[in-house]
């Protein structure tokens, strides 16, 4: 049945005019299931070690907070009331920097500590590693990643392959312009 109704949304998906925000009410599930934006044709991605956005540094936590545009963590408020929404890229880069936060034995804006803390932060980690998971086999990223050693069956990490991806500056160049006007729309509303 939750496929079904999946599948329902995904044809009705993309509204039809560059005035998108006009089509729906936003209220209850009328709105789009998908931010309509062009994100114009695929562009390639080669992965490479890198030494940014590292583990643990003294410029980690600034460089994971860098990828979120604005001061809204990736949130967007949509419709003419100004809807509350996350976009799924910013909820995954959440959930990877949560798992960071994990990894290093700390909390990530859930307080961390003894008790319910850290029964929270346990619930939170296996959300993410559920959510990441999903979007991942979602995503369905068919890049062939050869072996190091060709007959080795060892692709190592996986480094140097090209993929195709969607050029997701378009995505932060928008939250980025819908943060602005959340700003402006909040000044006017006092």
């Amino acid at each position: 049945m939750q496929m079904q109704h999946r599948a329902a949304a995904c044809s009705n998906a993309f509204p039809s005019s560059p005035n998108f925000e006009d089509e729906y009410s936003w209220i209850g599930d009328d709105y789009p299931a998908y931010l309509p934006l062009d994100l114009g044709g695929p562009i390639a991605l080669v992965l490479e070690d890198s030494r940014h956005y590292p583990l643990n540094s003294s410029d980690a936590d600034a460089e994971w907070e860098s990828v979120y545009p604005g001061g809204g963590l990736g949130f967007v408020r949509l419709g003419p009331r100004k809807r509350f929404f996350s976009l799924s890229l910013y909820h995954q880069v959440h959930c990877l920097d949560s798992l960071r936060h994990t990894i290093l034995g700390g909390a990530h804006a859930h307080g961390g500590g003894e008790g319910a803390h850290a029964r929270r932060d346990v619930e939170h980690s296996a959300h993410c590693l559920n959510y990441l998971r999903q979007t991942i086999m979602c995503n369905a990223d068919l890049t062939l990643e050869p072996e190091v050693v060709e007959g080795s069956q060892d692709v190592g990490e996986g480094l140097a392959a090209v993929h195709v991806c969607r050029d997701w500056s378009k995505v932060h160049d928008f939250v980025l312009r819908n943060w602005d006007d959340w700003e402006k729309w909040k000044e006017q509303q006092e």
